[in-house]
């Protein structure tokens, strides 16, 4: 065969051949030390923004700051229930809002404003759903909606004092457990064990007439355990079989066979044009056109089970795992 067309070939191939994956070669992991001794680093919940990170242990925060201050709290030196486990939480301006749960118990949630702490609890806390909260979201415009493990969600509402507007006429939600709440636009989404909800706040009409619920199989899994935007407004929810995406139409699914690895898919954050996808097996940096590889405890993580996942405002990502927290960065 001619040389030239030998040279040929070997261009078209090379330029057919897909993008780059990020490797761990290009990120930088850092292990976060704690200031604390305890037998158990699992991480529940973290949360980062203006300059705060807070991780969230059984019934324990860790608070960071940009200018290097560090702060505990626990049971010991806060309202933080020692029978209580933390569910999630969420950062806006300076205060660090909280969510516990424990079986049989009305916790609430907690407020810190970077000197002292408010507990919201139902019945005192006027509009508050109930007092199970399992998912904090805060979205673009700073409204902080708390998502309920049943019947619906309430979001904070600031008058004189703070009040909360519930959101309970989804009838979905009072039979299926919700997982995860994210706002795209003015689309609410919330994730359950059975199925995906869209409410759309824009409508004012008959509530009914403004949810969208989709089960299996036209959504493509049981459950999602969370869901987030991606580029030209499509929705990705994360699921035990891999990620669904939604065009607004129809629902689709990239599983194992399209290279998804960090099965099942229990966290997901956008990162610009890609999205981590966080799985008790690793981490997972995926784009539509490279699923990425997989990062593991043998990458430089504390542990492979990922168990919260947060990007604060310089694009850290933020990684909870069973064995301790982590900052991964971009080199």
């Amino acid at each position: 065969m001619p040389r030239n067309i030998i040279a040929l070939i070997c261009i078209l191939f090379l330029t057919c051949l897909p993008a780059q994956s990020e490797t761990t070669e290009n990120l930088i992991i850092k292990t976060i030390i704690l200031p604390f001794s305890t037998t158990d680093n699992h991480v529940y919940a973290v949360a980062g923004n203006n300059g705060v990170r807070a991780w969230g242990f059984q019934h324990r925060i860790f608070i960071e700051r940009s200018n290097n201050e560090t702060m505990e709290f626990s049971p010991a030196n806060s309202p933080l229930a020692e029978e209580g486990t933390i569910s999630d939480i969420g950062i806006v301006n300076e205060d660090i809002w909280v969510a516990q749960t424990a079986p049989s118990k009305d916790l609430g949630i907690l407020k810190f404003d970077g000197s002292k702490w408010e507990k919201f609890r139902e019945p005192d806390a006027v509009g508050l759903l109930n007092n199970e909260v399992v998912d904090i979201h805060i979205d673009p415009d700073e409204n902080i909606w708390f998502g309920h493990r049943y019947h619906g969600l309430s979001r904070l509402v600031y008058l004189v004092n703070p009040t909360f507007k519930s959101y309970n006429k989804v009838l979905h939600l009072f039979e299926n457990a919700l997982q995860s709440s994210f706002m795209q636009k003015t689309h609410l989404w919330i994730g359950t064990a059975n199925g995906i909800v869209r409410l759309r706040t824009e409508l004012k009409s008959n509530f009914e007439l403004n949810v969208d619920t989709w089960l299996y199989p036209e959504f493509p899994a049981r459950e999602a355990f969370s869901v987030c935007d991606y580029v030209d407004d499509v929705v990705v929810a994360g699921t035990s079989r891999g990620i669904a995406l939604f065009d607004g139409k129809k629902w689709s699914l990239r599983g194992r066979t399209e290279g998804i690895k960090a099965l099942p898919v229990n966290f997901l954050q956008r990162d610009g044009d890609r999205v981590w996808l966080g799985s008790p097996v690793g981490l997972q940096l995926w784009s539509i056109n490279e699923p990425g590889q997989l990062i593991t405890e043998a990458d430089g993580l504390p542990g492979s089970n990922i168990t919260a996942l947060a990007i604060d405002e310089n694009g850290n990502l933020l990684v909870g795992t069973d064995k301790g927290p982590a900052l991964i960065r971009k080199k």
